[in-house]
């Protein structure tokens, strides 16, 4: 037991734990952007393997608390075409969490944010309409992303972003669906072993931010109606996504460096 308090109890523990109530916060507000805020942030100190069910876990809990109140504003049709997609796409994401070296997933998990957040300052022009074949490749990139990296909200914004769909049905809808791919890729994580006891702890020393966060979030939300969520979320999103990208590439090329 000692020696597992020692592995997630570290200097940086208290930077992680601000981070973590600010990416609930960021959550509550938008309906999205808390695990890739997070990941970014834990990979630092701990290794993919735990940070990323970890998120699950903590992303899921903190969605309960949004539920009942998104729940008659979102759109059920396409929240069922995303879910039918993930669910072919969960399996793929377990597969890479599983096989790929810690260094690489983290320079992958980085990258990923990095592109999408691009993608998300582009801001791609709004479809007249959505396609359905086009939501379910979506909501399978979502599920990969989601079981690999605990990031299956930022391909869901980025389609989102160019449907009919207004800021609030989108938020309500994220909230959803994310919910349920939280849910789907933890049963799947169980299955393959990845989750255990040796996730109490890193889950009760991040819970109360957590809870904290996403209820600041919510009430942000109900006084501020935003007609965007970008000033919000992308510019945090770039800076992590850039210093854990640098942080892992360090990584990987100093033990070259020293070989040589």
């Amino acid at each position: 037991m000692a020696e597992n308090f020692t592995q997630f109890i570290n200097p940086d523990l208290s930077w992680a734990l601000l981070l973590i109530l600010g990416a609930s916060m960021v959550r509550g507000y938008t309906g999205f952007g808390f695990a890739a805020l997070a990941i970014t942030g834990l990979n630092l100190i701990w290794p993919p393997q735990i940070s990323v069910p970890v998120i699950l876990l903590l992303d899921l809990i903190g969605s309960l608390g949004l539920l009942r109140t998104v729940w008659p504003e979102s759109d059920r049709a396409l929240i069922a075409r995303l879910t039918s997609g993930a669910v072919l796409g969960i399996p793929l994401g377990l597969t890479l969490l599983i096989q790929l070296p810690e260094n690489w997933l983290k320079i992958g998990i980085n990258a990923a944010v990095l592109i999408l957040t691009i993608i998300l300052f582009l801001r791609p022009a709004a479809a007249r309409r959505e396609y359905p074949w086009l939501t379910r490749i979506a909501g399978g990139v979502s599920g990969a992303f989601t079981a690999a990296a605990s990031v299956g909200g930022l391909p869901i914004v980025c389609y989102l972003m160019m449907t009919p769909l207004d800021a609030r049905r989108q938020r309500a809808s994220m909230v959803v669906f994310l919910a349920l791919t939280d849910l789907v890729a933890l049963a799947l994580l169980a299955a393959s072993g990845l989750l255990g006891v040796h996730l109490l702890l890193p889950i009760l020393i991040l819970l109360l931010p957590t809870l904290l966060g996403v209820h600041l979030g919510k009430l942000a939300f109900q006084y501020f109606r935003p007609k965007s969520f970008h000033p919000v979320a992308l510019p945090i999103l770039a800076v992590l996504s850039l210093s854990g990208l640098w942080l892992s590439l360090r990584t990987l090329i100093s033990p070259t460096l020293t070989g040589a």
